[in-house]
């Protein structure tokens, strides 16, 4: 057997234990991750509601994380008069982000990723990549197109 491969092998099983302890670590962050995420975007939304304009809710639900295992959290959903929409975290996370999360609505899906400085991002383009960073304003108008 080449030395080269014996090498890597052994510097790849080396690395195991601190993979599993960061695999361990996200998974512990995640339904924090997601929390905040869904409180950001009521507390956005927080004049709306309180008119009564629209309403949210909570439903427990399980996602497979890829390499992650199950996480155990909450899909956020938005009534808006006869319109639904529905916030779900994504299990595949992208390249260079740590959370992916989708917002489903009767005109189709919009992806926001969260970078690894933690802000929240709406994914653009997949090819190539392109993120715009999601603030109050940039949703709300991202809210308005697809309710119209």
């Amino acid at each position: 057997m080449s030395d080269d491969l014996v090498d890597f092998l052994g510097r790849k099983k080396q690395l195991q234990p601190e993979r599993r302890a960061k695999t361990n670590e996200n998974m512990e962050s995640c339904p924090t991750v997601i929390k905040s995420f869904f409180e950001r975007i009521e507390d956005w939304l927080s004049d709306l509601i309180e008119e009564q304009m629209i309403s949210t809710f909570y439903e427990p639900v399980t996602v497979n994380i890829k390499k992650m295992g199950t996480c155990e959290i909450k899909r956020f959903k938005l009534k808006i008069g006869e319109d639904e929409i529905e916030f779900m975290p994504n299990g595949r996370i992208d390249v260079g982000t740590t959370g992916k999360i989708e917002m489903k609505t009767k005109k189709g899906s919009i992806f926001f990723v969260r970078d690894r400085d933690g802000i929240w991002k709406q994914v653009t383009s997949r090819s190539p990549f392109n993120v715009e960073t999601l603030t109050k304003t940039y949703f709300m108008n991202l809210l308005k197109s697809v309710l119209s």
